[in-house]
């Protein structure tokens, strides 16, 4: 029973990992929409 405690603690702290250090990774929604603002902007004023 120790075991399987251990095994789905250990679980539960290797998917907070990944989810926190994924979160410090992607950039923020506002600078993506910038982004994309602005590549739908260059697409359209190019002839």
């Amino acid at each position: 029973m120790k075991r399987v405690i251990w095994t789905v603690g250990g679980v539960c702290a290797a998917a907070a990992g990944i989810i926190l250090w994924q979160s410090t990774r992607t950039p923020e929604v506002e600078e993506l929409a910038h982004k994309l603002e602005d590549a739908w902007a260059d697409h359209h004023t190019r002839v």
